[in-house]
């Protein structure tokens, strides 16, 4: 077979076009009049549609919200290859094709799909097509979306932490944290105040707003992005989460029972303490205070965003919850709430 043009990084990149026998034909997206916002976005699959052989999971990353700690798992505990930031080490980010390299015992692809460069590269080497990656993940939703096409599409989850508490969070992180790059002395409430605190990041990042007022326009687009886009998960629900996303994707434990065991009991422990957690406990403000009320004001789309995320969530419990989570919404629903 000759069609792959000596550029993919061995045999295992080279994809196949055609859809697998069963699968339909896919439809070029139709993106109507109004909705431009959804152009960028229009080869990241429905998140009610049919998973495909020849989608690529996808994890937009949002900061301060466990995604270090969803990385590790997918990576270490599951044992799969992550397109991150992590493959471009070593020099590898100058390499002519596709490989998967390792890592401290981890698998990953050379690129670095974190900047809007690596991004660019990434897509020009061909990395959906490769489907060399398991998981892809980026902050950068809109710029990711030129890594996918209509044959090698993007499949979407995310991780949602309460807007108030990661910009604490990140507060901290920022002026205490190993990559402090605020000074110390700087307070919770100038913070706030503009030094610093992101405005209605995901509200933002969700619909390639980054500069100006916000509307509620905007805040009706970013809904419908999570609600078309996305599978839902949430930091304070990681358990749940992390089960909904294995079943999204298809992903199985291991057969092998002592590997299998060796694989939850991973996950229960990054789950139980995280990564990238910040080093020293600190109290969230109190509400009546100056520092809450601004933070309150600076991330009020997001917090909008993040109730209807919360929705959402028991939505897609019918498709990817677990059993006891389809039974204790029942339960709810019975009950009136």
């Amino acid at each position: 077979d000759d069609s792959d043009g000596g550029g993919g990084g061995g045999k295992k990149a080279v994809a196949e076009d055609a859809p697998e026998e069963d699968e339909p034909e896919p439809e070029e997206p139709i993106i109507p009049e109004g909705k431009e916002f959804l152009e960028p976005l229009k080869y990241f699959s429905d998140s009610r549609s049919t998973p495909r052989r020849s989608d690529t999971p996808f994890f937009f990353h949002i900061p301060r919200s466990g995604g270090q700690t969803v990385k590790d798992i997918v990576g270490q505990c599951l044992g799969k290859t992550l397109a991150s930031e992590v493959g471009v080490r070593d020099g590898h980010g100058t390499d002519p094709t596709l490989n998967v390299v390792e890592i401290k015992n981890n698998k990953y692809v050379n690129v670095d799909t974190t900047s809007v460069d690596g991004i660019q590269r990434a897509a020009s080497l061909g990395l959906a097509e490769s489907k060399l990656a398991d998981l892809v993940t980026s902050s950068y939703l809109k710029e990711a979306g030129a890594l996918f096409d209509l044959r090698h599409q993007g499949r979407a989850f995310l991780i949602i932490r309460n807007p108030v508490e990661r910009a604490v969070s990140m507060y901290y992180h920022r002026t205490r944290g190993e990559a402090a790059d605020l000074d110390s002395s700087l307070t919770l409430e100038d913070f706030a105040q503009g030094n610093g605190i992101e405005n209605n990041w995901m509200t933002r990042f969700l619909v390639d707003a980054m500069e100006g007022e916000l509307t509620k326009a905007h805040l009706e687009q970013a809904k419908e992005v999570l609600e078309k886009k996305f599978l839902m998960g949430f930091l304070d629900d990681g358990d749940e989460t992390m089960a909904r996303v294995m079943r999204y994707y298809g992903w199985d434990y291991s057969e092998d029972e002592t590997e299998k065991m060796k694989q939850e009991d991973c996950m229960k422990e990054l789950l139980k303490d995280g990564t990238n957690v910040n080093p020293e406990g600190y109290d969230m403000p109190k509400k009546g205070t100056q520092a809450f009320a601004l933070i309150m004001w600076q991330t009020q789309f997001d917090l909008k965003l993040y109730d209807y995320a919360r929705e959402l969530f028991d939505l897609q419990t019918k498709h990817w919850g677990t059993k006891e989570r389809k039974k204790e919404l029942k339960k709810k629903k019975k009950g009136g709430k």
